[in-house]
């Protein structure tokens, strides 16, 4: 298969590298277009009319000076892939992207942003669990699940809806594991609800203009059940959910309620 490689980790990072090399093995081509730098927490950003530097960094390899989804949108958009990919592989972050994470995260925006242009996208993450004192995330396990499986992925994003209209996949996958070496099997998950505890700090410069400053608070509190993509991950499983790539509305209020 063809595939396209992102994360928001920034290309150096040993996630990203880890399943480059796994997909590569199993045969794969693989394109890199991946963030010159750290952009976690990037979510949807988009940079709109402004020049980006566009690095390369060897054979199939470039580092953008944006977000992931300015990643997304240059290398499916810029006419510098030899082809469309056959998906899109946004990861192996460091880190869980569980639950309420998803808002933010931007691997999982890179994998939702092709989707929506038309083509199939997945987001892989690694999270340590609780009370871990491993002192590096382990990535070869979940690179190699992912490489086995990749068609199996894909298929989870639906079927491609009215391409003619510019409309992509109905859903992205997002996919969480524990930084492990091996897992406890494989299950589809519900997402859990995340409490970052923020604060916000706002003091004075020396310049006297104010500064903004906000900050999670202690341990991220997690909510859900046993099916939920925390607590399948904290049992040793791999967390497989689908999302849906577009926002939905909620159709069960009535003209006629104002």
């Amino acid at each position: 298969m063809k595939i396209l490689l992102t994360n928001d980790d920034g290309i150096d990072a040993p996630g990203l590298n880890a399943l480059y090399r796994s997909l590569l093995e199993s045969g794969n081509e693989v394109w890199v277009v991946a963030p010159l730098s750290d952009r976690s927490g990037a979510s949807c950003s988009v940079s709109i009319g402004r020049d980006l530097l566009l690095e390369r960094r060897g054979e199939n390899r470039y580092a953008l000076d944006g977000s992931p989804i300015d990643c997304v949108i240059s290398a499916l958009k810029g006419g510098y892939l030899p082809s469309m990919p056959d998906a899109v592989l946004s990861g192996i972050n460091s880190g869980g992207n569980l639950g309420t994470d998803v808002i933010y995260s931007g691997t999982c925006g890179a994998a939702r942003q092709a989707c929506l242009y038309s083509v199939p996208g997945i987001a892989l993450s690694i999270e340590k669990k609780s009370g871990t004192v491993d002192s590096e995330y382990r990535f070869s396990a979940l690179a190699d699940f992912a490489s086995k499986n990749l068609e199996k992925l894909i298929g989870l994003c639906g079927n491609l809806r009215n391409k003619g209209e510019g409309e992509g996949y109905t859903y992205f996958v997002n996919v969480n594991a524990p930084s492990a070496d091996s897992y406890n099997g494989v299950r589809f998950s519900e997402l859990s609800r995340r409490d970052y505890h923020d604060r916000v700090f706002v003091s004075e410069r020396a310049d006297g203009k104010l500064v903004s400053r906000c900050v999670g608070e202690g341990a991220v509190e997690t909510f859900g059940g046993t099916s939920s993509d925390f607590s399948l991950v904290e049992s040793g499983c791999i967390s497989v959910s689908v999302l849906y790539a577009e926002a939905v509305a909620d159709k069960s209020y009535k003209d006629g309620w104002f």
